[in-house]
């Protein structure tokens, strides 16, 4: 008898196409289960091992790192989860035991296991995890909207309270008002900033910008004109700005614009330095940070979760295309050309 396969989603190098390739199920081994996909958001990520960003497995490999579905089978040792169980996967698990994980930085761990940037992803029929990796999805909230917060929104939760530190009353610009930063929106305000500032070159991503959120948005027409545009709105500057586009002069807009004690967070993935646009000892003098900040923890999705659950933020809403697994290669294509104006593009295997 043949041994079982399924369908995937798999990457085989940078300039080549993705190929829908039929491999093996997976098996869970000890502490681990095999998850049935019922969606998987796609990220920018993943149009970045297609140019220049060098991937952290050989290829081919299955892409996907914003799972959520039902757990199928378990593995040796699995006392606490259950077949069907509804789970959302996070983004990655540290080893615990590094100075990285022990520093509660696990997403900077040496021997991160992360689906779709790891190990095999969740573009597929199933993914096979550790139960580390698992947080559960109330049953408030629609497996959709738990795959898109795996990353998309627990992302810039992390950033906005973690590494920002966001308190209540302060005033926050977000470059880049697409799938991260129009999620960033959203948490900014439910998290108590008294202005959120989308800053983006997009009127229709500002658009989508009014309605999460934001209450006042630049058009970029040049980064001086921005900058300036964004420190007179917020009456002399921004106390936290966060990058989403993860490019250099998108990272010196966000260095311009903060207020004393700022602090730029960047969370756009790019492979050139950034830059900022100012002497060093100005940027000393008005005591700013520029802070990096990558995935989210498990309580930051947990948590991401039941703000979902009690309707305090609406994933739902920005979800735009729903694609079968065999379309994939359009989904990414519509990421990259924004043709149809996509916000937030979900695969989901059983369509």
């Amino acid at each position: 008898m043949s041994a079982r396969t399924m369908r995937a989603a798999r990457f085989h190098g940078p300039s080549k196409p993705i190929q829908i390739d039929e491999v093996p199920y997976p098996v869970a081994g000890p502490d681990e289960v095999v998850v049935r996909v019922e969606a998987c958001g796609i990220c920018g990520s993943d149009l970045h091992f297609f140019n220049d960003l060098p991937s952290l497995m050989p290829p081919p490999f299955i892409l996907g790192h914003e799972p959520a579905g039902l757990i199928e089978s378990l593995g040796s040792g699995v006392a606490d989860w259950a077949p069907g169980d509804r789970v959302a996967l996070h983004v990655g698990r540290g080893c615990g035991q590094c100075r990285a994980c022990l520093s509660n930085h696990p997403t900077c761990c040496p021997s991160l296991k992360a689906p779709g940037l790891t190990i095999d992803g969740a573009f597929a029929e199933a993914v096979c995890v550790s139960t580390k990796s698992l947080v559960r999805v109330p049953d408030e909230v629609s497996l959709a909207a738990a795959a898109v917060a795996t990353d998309c929104v627990a992302t810039p939760y992390h950033a906005l309270t973690c590494r920002a530190g966001l308190r209540e009353g302060e005033r926050v610009a977000v470059i880049g008002a697409g799938g991260l930063g129009g999620q960033a929106l959203s948490l900014a305000r439910v998290l108590g900033a008294s202005q959120v500032i989308a800053v983006d070159i997009s009127k229709p991503a500002l658009e989508r910008a009014a309605k999460n959120g934001a209450t006042d948005s630049v058009l970029v027409s040049s980064g001086e004109e921005a900058v300036a545009r964004v420190v007179e709105l917020s009456q002399g500057g921004v106390d936290v700005s966060l990058e989403c586009v993860g490019m250099p002069d998108t990272t010196a807009m966000g260095a311009g614009m903060l207020h004393a004690g700022g602090r730029l967070v960047i969370i756009g993935v790019g492979m050139k330095p950034p830059r900022i646009d100012q002497p060093q000892v100005a940027f000393l003098g008005a005591e700013l940070s520029m802070l990096g900040s990558f995935g989210s923890h498990a309580a930051d999705l947990a948590q991401v979760l039941r703000l979902q659950a009690s309707g305090a933020i609406d994933i739902d809403s920005a979800i735009t295309h729903r694609l079968a697994l065999e379309d994939i290669a359009v989904g990414l294509e519509m990421l990259r050309t924004k043709r149809g104006d996509p916000d937030r593009i979900v695969v989901e295997p059983a369509l």
